[in-house]
């Protein structure tokens, strides 16, 4: 009898124990992988959208409204990290798409310096060249190119860490003037001039000098970060397209102002060059937040390309006579280093607004002025195509997350 009573009792126990565990299972789901850390769907919003929340109450893992306890001294759940940096605006895991657009400027540096033009003591046609001693006047270094305003853009298709990026930039077409006069007393260092422009670089009344470029780029590229917040490394590798096109001109005026305007005595000598370069790019950065709503950037890029280079040269009068007109194109490695370093605004869960300064470097292309030939009867120009150019400026991009 009291070996029954003892199997009763026990069994009384198993029972109440299975029913005390199915109102606790009733109660709370399971409780939520610790593994992201990501707030339960009806946690309190954060006082920083897309931070995380900061302040959610305490409670049984995975009951409604708590947000899952992190391991002792690992904020959040990722070691060494502040709450905030959790999920910081612009993580490539967050969005499923991003758009940015924004404004940019770049100052060309001077073109490569070769003498063109001198002050004659003499203020009439003679039929002789210069003094050897007589002072340059003008090189090819006139004029000074301006400041050019361009836009860029980016869109990203986000796949977890990682995202599809299609970017690009356009500095538009842009002319810079520039004009001597001295009357009579502008000589040309040009020599062979084909007939009928025999005495036009002598003794000139003015030179008017043009310079226009435009640079544009489009992009392909994967670009992923080396962990889902974005506070770390950022990597690209890409394919890439860079046109670069540029036009030098003389127009020199020979008796335009001691005698008057003729078309004879009037002629316009040119160079352009286009550069087609499409190739490869890789490309390292980082971000650091440094507060909610604030934080720095850098990113470095290379690119090299196979570039075919077109060169046009032409030596025309105004009244139409053609003195010497040519062309020419080859195949040339050439190739691009960017340096960006910026400020970044995080404002809310789907804006950035980032502005930096900019640092490119163009090698190995070929560059108008340096086309330019003393020879005037050589229809070739130069043929130079180891031209170095470096531009430099600020710019402003606001990003879109969606």
């Amino acid at each position: 009898m009291v070996r029954l009573s003892g199997t009763l009792l026990i069994m009384v126990a198993v029972v109440e124990a299975a029913i005390t565990s199915a109102g606790y299972a009733q109660s709370y789901p399971e409780p939520v992988p610790l593994a992201r850390t990501a707030a339960a769907p009806h946690a309190p919003p954060s006082i920083w959208p897309g931070f995380g929340p900061t302040n959610a109450p305490a409670g049984p893992p995975g009951a409604p409204g708590v947000y899952p306890p992190a391991p002792p001294n690992i904020p959040n759940g990722r070691p060494g990290l502040p709450e905030y940096w959790e999920e910081p605006l612009g993580s490539y895991g967050k969005y499923d798409y991003y758009l940015g657009v924004g404004w940019f400027g770049l100052k060309r540096q001077r073109n490569d310096r070769q003498d063109l033009f001198v002050r004659d003591p003499v203020s009439s046609d003679n039929d002789r060249p210069p003094p050897p001693d007589s002072p340059v006047i003008a090189t090819t270094r006139i004029p000074d190119p301006n400041f050019q305003s361009g836009v860029r853009w980016t869109l990203g298709l986000v796949e977890d860490a990682a995202a599809w990026e299609f970017a690009g930039f356009v500095l538009p077409d842009q002319a810079t003037n520039i004009t001597l006069t001295n009357p009579g007393r502008i000589s040309g260092l040009f020599f062979n001039p084909p007939t009928g422009f025999e005495n036009i670089f002598d003794n000139a009344d003015r030179v008017r000098f043009s310079f226009r470029h435009q640079l544009y780029s489009l992009e392909g590229n994967y670009h992923w970060a080396s962990s889902p917040s974005g506070a770390g490394f950022d990597y690209l590798v890409g394919v890439r397209y860079v046109d670069l096109q540029e036009r030098y001109a003389l127009l020199v005026e020979d008796n335009s102002i001691q005698v008057g305007p003729d078309p004879a005595e009037t002629a316009t000598y040119s160079t352009r060059t286009h550069n087609h370069m499409i190739g490869g790019s890789l490309g390292l950065g980082a971000r650091m937040p440094i507060l909610e709503w604030f934080g720095v950037s850098w990113f470095l890029r290379g690119s090299w390309f196979a570039n075919r280079a077109d060169i046009d040269v032409e030596l025309v009068r105004q009244d139409g006579l053609l003195g010497t007109r040519g062309s020419s194109s080859t195949w040339r490695f050439s190739h691009m280093y960017e340096i960006n370093v910026a400020a970044e605004l995080y404002l809310g869960t789907f804006c950035r607004i980032k502005g930096g300064y900019n640092l490119l470097w163009l090698l190995d292309v070929a560059e108008a002025a340096n086309q330019v030939s003393l020879d005037l009867s050589n229809p070739q120009g130069r043929r130079s195509f180891g031209g170095d150019i470096f531009y430099h400026g600020p710019s402003v991009e606001v990003e879109f997350n969606f």
